[in-house]
This record gives structure tokens, C-alpha cells and sequence, in this order.
């Protein structure tokens, strides 16, 4: 039965752990705050929104170099996502389920993969060759980030909130 190669099991916990990362950071968000944007012209809901976004290319990509030999991946412009997409329109719970079920769907994959599974590259269209692994650990990374961004979005859109400090 295929395994996580030990040097990755701690980058895919930390993928997995993603959404509820990104939920725990939402945990009691003021309504009136969802949709105002912060300092770099992005809110919460375009961050929840951004996430899901991002993840089901991921996913694509995920399952491109998994079934086909170097694949040319596709890369997106988040800026025109957010724009032409209507982020300001779309729900942040919607995006967050499917945050969630991209994850989801994605992990159950990769615990699938065999040694040569882990191994096998797909293009990027900006970074070049890049591994099952690479993908991996910038899902992981994204997550991270982008529950510390909501984090201090709800500090200066929500009077008396400190980053970091889930109430």
C-alpha cells in the first residue's frame, strides 16, 4: 500500500490541517467586515474566494502531471481572477466548502501515490519543472499565509481585535 515518503509527511499534514487553518482564522469574523478590503485593496471574502480559486488549480495541476508525462501547466493571473471572477459577489462560505473538498480530494489522491508518483514533474508556466512535492508544499505555504492575512484584516477591520487572537 502506498505511503507518504517520510520527508513529506509533515508538509501534507500541514496541507490537510489547510482549511481549518483558514476556518479557525475566520472563527467569529463580523459580518460588516467580510467584504471590506484592507490596505492592499483585498478583503476577506476575496481572500476565502482567492483560496478556493487557487486550490482548484492546484488540483488540476495535481492530477495533470499524476496522469500525463511533463505536462505544460497553466498558470492564472489572481488579480483578473478576482476581478473577472466577481469575488465581491461570491460567497465565502461556498468558497471555503470547496477549499475544503479541493483539499480533501487532492490528499486522497496523493495517499495513493507511489514512490514514482512523487517523483514525476509537470512545466509551470513561471518556475519551470516542478514536482508533486513543489505543489505540495506551496498549497501548504498558501494556507498559511493567507489565514495570517485574513488574521490582520479582521484586526484593522474589526475595532479591538489583535492579530493572532482568535476570540
Amino acid at each position: 500500500m502506498p505511503r507518504i515518503p517520510e520527508d513529506v509527511a509533515p508538509i501534507f499534514e500541514r496541507f490537510v490541517r489547510g482549511p481549518s487553518v483558514v476556518r479557525e482564522a475566520l472563527n467569529g469574523a463580523a459580518a460588516a467586515a467580510i467584504s471590506r478590503p484592507g490596505k492592499e485593496g483585498w478583503s476577506i471574502r476575496d481572500v476565502v474566494v482567492h483560496l478556493s480559486d487557487a486550490e482548484l488549480v492546484r488540483a488540476a495541476r495535481f492530477r495533470l502531471i499524476l496522469a500525463e508525462d511533463e505536462p505544460e501547466l497553466f498558470g492564472f493571473d489572481e488579480g483578473v481572477w478576482k476581478r473577472k471572477l466577481h469575488y465581491l459577489w461570491r460567497s465565502p462560505e461556498a468558497a471555503l466548502s470547496l477549499y475544503e473538498m479541493l483539499i480533501y480530494t487532492s490528499a486522497e489522491l496523493l495517499r495513493e501515490c507511489d514512490a514514482k508518483g512523487w517523483e514525476r514533474r509537470g512545466h509551470h508556466p513561471q518556475e519551470g519543472p516542478v514536482t508533486i512535492g513543489w505543489l505540495l508544499e506551496r498549497g501548504a505555504n498558501h494556507a498559511d499565509a493567507h489565514a495570517g492575512q485574513i488574521r490582520e484584516l479582521r484586526a484593522l477591520l474589526e475595532p479591538g481585535r489583535e492579530p493572532g487572537r482568535d476570540h
